[in-house]
């Protein structure tokens, strides 16, 4: 008899029998000092319930190239335990980890949900979010900074400041770093206007001088410019 399927908020430690059947929304390798390489992922269920799941190295091949991302798949057997650290991809308390008898099999789902948590930026502004937690936010790119390079630790690192605004012009100060600060200077020139609209997927809460401040989590966070959705759509009619 085939094993039911759980929602991802049902879910816990006390067992690692379960199976669900999710999307894969993103994925990003990162170098953990215990297990070396890891591939990170965040899924989500049919009801928009979001996990952070882990496989290492050890199974990457064998597992992690299973989970695409924006595929729908059934996970069964695989283990749970407390979310904890600075950066958390979602708010489930549990963190997934794909381990050797995981199986991974096809879904027939088609659903391009995107499964967006989309943060207000008067929200944000108040100052009452956990910074633990990384948000969705989207907005039109304006006061654009150039692309600059800095040395943090020895090493030259792009940075980007700019300030995103949303539909009621609240304005919310942004800085990306790395490989994001590119793809957002490369969107900004493209556009006809020079002010795209920036979708910042598992976006950081930090403070630069003691001002609110959105910026990437490492290789965790997505940026998206001018995303094919309705917010989109929104803010090009205004």
């Amino acid at each position: 008899m085939a094993m039911k399927v759980t929602p991802l908020k049902d879910v816990k430690p006390y067992k690692s029998g379960w199976k669900v059947h999710v999307k894969v929304l993103h994925s990003w390798k990162q170098y953990n000092p215990v297990h070396g390489d890891t591939l990170e992922m965040v899924l989500s269920d049919e009801a928009g319930c979001k996990i952070h799941a882990s496989c290492k190295r050890t199974y990457m091949e064998s597992k992690g190239r299973l989970l695409p991302v924006g595929a729908w798949r059934h996970i069964q057997n695989f283990t749970l335990s407390p979310s904890t650290g600075m950066y958390r991809a979602t708010d489930h308390p549990f963190k997934m980890s794909i381990i050797q008898n995981t199986a991974i099999t096809r879904s027939p789902l088609i659903n391009e949900d995107m499964f967006l948590s989309l943060v207000d930026f008067q929200t944000v502004l108040g100052g009452s979010l956990k910074t633990c937690f990384l948000i969705d936010v989207i907005g039109q790119v304006v006061d654009l900074g150039d692309l600059e390079t800095i040395q943090v630790s020895g090493k030259p690192r792009m940075k980007i400041e700019f300030t995103l605004r949303d539909m009621n012009d609240a304005r919310v100060p942004c800085c990306l770093w790395g490989k994001f600060a590119e793809i957002l200077y490369e969107g900004c020139s493209k556009d006809e206007e020079g002010k795209p609209i920036c979708l910042i997927r598992f976006a950081k809460i930090g403070r630069f001088r003691g001002e609110l401040q959105i910026t990437n989590a490492f290789e965790a966070s997505l940026l998206l410019i001018n995303p094919d959705i309705a917010e989109t759509a929104a803010f090009k009619q205004m």
